[in-house]
């Protein structure tokens, strides 16, 4: 691979087909300082996760703060559900 100066570069192809990447995608960079960046597509929760894990709201008024930290959490967990199939 080679980064240009405008920071680009393409991904290896046989990676993006296994990764479901082919016409590009989100991807999570993280930092590992020293030890180089570790790069991870972002996948979406299944459909069915994501009506479960709605239907575990608690009922009630919620502050845009408290309303957002629910919604990360169930995204959060059905990402990992999602991972375990």
């Amino acid at each position: 691979m080679t980064l240009t100066e405008k920071r680009q570069t393409i991904f290896p192809l046989d990676w993006c087909r296994r990764e479901g990447l082919e016409r590009g995608g989100p991807l999570n960079v993280f930092d590992l300082g020293k030890d180089g960046l570790l790069i991870r597509p972002v996948k979406a929760p299944g459909k069915q996760a994501i009506v479960k894990l709605l239907k575990q709201i608690p009922v009630g008024r919620h502050s845009p703060r408290q309303a957002a930290t629910i919604v990360n959490q169930a995204l959060r967990h059905a990402r990992d559900e999602d991972r375990r199939h």
